[in-house]
């Protein structure tokens, strides 16, 4: 979404900076840095200290800063004007932070920064060149403007949704009752590369004894006959993430396990339905515990979803503690899961809140969910 002149994401931003009595805010994770500069700097996950710092203030000019070996990158991506590059190892980013600050005649002014992404190192040497300066964490300016997404953004979504949910329903009729674990997954993970995944982000499975682990890994073991499994994946689609689960029959069908996967799946319909323009988005959270108590299953779920983007958990979070009112636009992964005599089933769909209801982007063919089965 690059333009000319000023971000319409900028403009945004200044409205709710206005409201939380922001004069500047800056962001230094990959995920803000990418949506409010518009460039993407890869090295900003894999080495951390090598900051890019998006600074933006209410009135003054933004500045961008960047380590020197990302300068063609950001000269090629980024709208900002300004902007300022450092040499690692010899220079401070935190010292370039600090220039522009001074600059823009912001030191007595409201600062925010991600405190949440901020090392406790480049936190210190802030503080060390600014000891009079108070610096205020802006974590909830930056996810306020990104829980609404643009038809652009949701369009990548659903794509990547679609593109995840179909590797796994096509992957699941290329393996049968002895194949491996390890076999399955990696044939999902290939369809998910061939449909344009830059990235598998995350892909946990569990078949039997093993679905109660919540963040395993698949296994070189057999999928056993008359058992049943869960996965929960996701990769990256033009910076965006997926993130899918499902729970899957293996050979003949378990009577225990079908009973167990179709009560949660009442509880589930309920979470989606629950998914109401101007609703609280703890609402979705107090639908799926009345409903499993309804059902006759327990409930021990510390949230029933979350915001999806360019980070996996994004706001809002579908927890208790959560009264944020659900707007339209917002795009959510609701998800359950229920541990009942050590087995876990779990199931996950990506949710667009509109005026109408929600639709369930990863369904949108109808929304029908159930396990398949490997036979």
């Amino acid at each position: 979404m690059r333009d000319s002149g000023v971000s319409l994401r900028y403009e945004k931003l200044k409205q709710e900076m206005k409201k939380q009595n922001f004069d500047v805010v800056i962001a230094i994770s990959p995920e803000n840095v990418l949506y409010f500069s518009e460039t993407y700097i890869q090295t900003q996950k894999s080495i951390r200290d090598r900051l890019a710092i998006a600074v933006l203030p209410l009135e003054q000019d933004p500045a961008m800063i960047a380590c020197v070996i990302e300068e063609p990158t950001v000269e090629n991506e980024c709208w900002i004007k300004d902007r300022r590059y450092y040499f690692e190892f010899k220079e401070s980013p935190i010292q370039f932070l600090v220039d522009v600050l001074t600059e823009r005649g912001l030191l007595n002014k409201r600062i925010g920064i991600e405190m949440d992404y901020l090392s406790a190192a480049y936190y210190r040497e802030l503080m060390q060149r600014l000891p009079n300066v108070k610096i205020e964490s802006c974590l909830h300016t930056f996810n306020v403007v990104r829980s609404i997404k643009e038809e652009r953004e949701i369009e990548i979504l659903q794509h990547a949704a679609l593109v995840t949910r179909d590797a796994y329903t096509e992957a699941i009729s290329e393996v049968g009752v002895g194949s491996l674990e390890t076999d399955f997954s990696k044939r999902i993970a290939k369809k998910m590369i061939d449909g344009g995944c830059t990235s598998i982000e995350f892909l946990v499975m569990g078949t039997g004894d093993r679905s109660i682990l919540v963040h395993g890994l698949p296994a070189d073991l057999p999928m056993v006959n008359h058992t049943h499994g869960r996965i929960d994946f996701g990769g990256l689609f033009d910076h965006y993430n997926s993130d899918v689960a499902r729970t899957f029959i293996i050979g003949e069908p378990n009577a225990k396990h079908v009973d167990v996967f179709d009560r949660m799946m009442e509880v589930y319909v309920a979470a989606v339905e629950a998914c109401q323009l101007g609703a609280p988005a703890n609402s979705v959270y107090f639908t799926a515990k009345a409903m499993s108590e309804k059902m006759g299953l327990p409930f021990n779920r510390v949230h029933s979803g979350h915001g999806l983007g360019l980070s996996v958990h994004e706001y809002p979070m579908l927890a208790p503690g959560n009264e944020t009112p659900l707007e339209e636009n917002m795009v959510m992964c609701v998800e359950h899961a229920v541990h009942v005599d050590g087995f876990r089933y779990h199931i996950e769909d990506l949710v667009r809140i509109t005026p109408h209801g929600p639709v369930v982007l990863s369904a949108p063919e109808g929304f029908h969910p159930t396990y398949q089965i490997i036979k």
